[in-house]
């Protein structure tokens, strides 16, 4: 799509150059020269027409095509002033319709479910310091969840993952692979909360674009998939007793 995009845009600036080249030999009163810019605009129609269709059915919009065939001195005025701005912000349309479609298909299924309802929404209006915040709060919701400690920041994340005492285990501890593992998602839990949660947490400016939103939240995803796929070691959770039905009696 972005290199049809680029193709339409230079075809696009090729037929301005002579529309314009066309309005200046009518107006110095050189018919040849604007039949002559005619018939190379036609040909530029032509191509415009099948580069279109590679990715759009049907004709080209507006009225260039006309314009072009009638090819007389108010007919470049009106592809120079109309046909070919409408027919900009058509393309910038469909690109932009393109790259939301694919944004959709290739971005939103990266995401972890937790991230996904915490986020996508904030993420989609626009909202990228929510979106973000969002993320990493919910990760460690997730972890409180799982264990049931009423703590927060590098204390949960430090007594949750504790490599002599955890409640979640995302390796097997009696390797040097698995305790690598370990402290290096201890440390990722840890800079995530302080880098990236607390100063968006503290300030309402951020310099936060859709594609670095995007980055943070698909970092925020492996996050929440490590914690959700934890060997869940024990909990200090509360279990809520079952109520258990009175037997009916016949």
């Amino acid at each position: 799509m972005h290199k049809w995009y680029l193709e339409v845009r230079q075809l696009l600036r090729v037929i301005h150059k002579k529309a314009l080249d066309a309005q200046a030999a009518w107006q110095k009163d050189d018919k040849g020269a604007a039949e002559a810019i005619k018939g190379y605009l036609r040909e530029d129609y032509a191509r415009l027409q099948s580069l279109w269709n590679e990715q759009v059915e049907g004709d080209v919009p507006t009225y260039l095509g006309r314009h072009i065939a009638w090819g007389m001195a108010n007919d470049y005025h009106d592809i120079l002033n109309g046909d070919l701005p409408e027919l900009e912000e058509t393309l910038d349309s469909y690109l932009a319709e393109s790259a939301e479609e694919k944004g959709e298909e290739g971005f939103e299924h990266l995401l972890h479910p937790t991230v996904v309802q915490s986020s996508v929404d904030h993420f989609k209006s626009g909202h990228y310091r929510e979106a973000v915040l969002n993320s990493i709060t919910a990760i460690f919701d997730l972890i409180r969840s799982r264990t049931g400690l009423d703590l927060d920041g590098s204390a949960l994340v430090n007594r949750a993952f504790s490599l002599t005492d955890p409640y979640l285990v995302l390796s097997e501890l009696d390797t040097d692979s698995g305790q690598n593992d370990q402290k290096g998602f201890i440390q990722l839990f840890s800079g995530s909360y302080q880098g990236i949660r607390n100063p968006k947490a503290h300030s309402l400016n951020h310099d936060l674009t859709e594609l670095k939103a995007s980055q943070y939240l698909v970092h925020a995803s492996l996050l929440a998939r490590r914690v959700s796929e934890a060997h869940q070691v024990k909990t200090d959770a509360v279990m809520k007793p079952v109520k258990r039905r009175k037997p009916v009696r016949s």
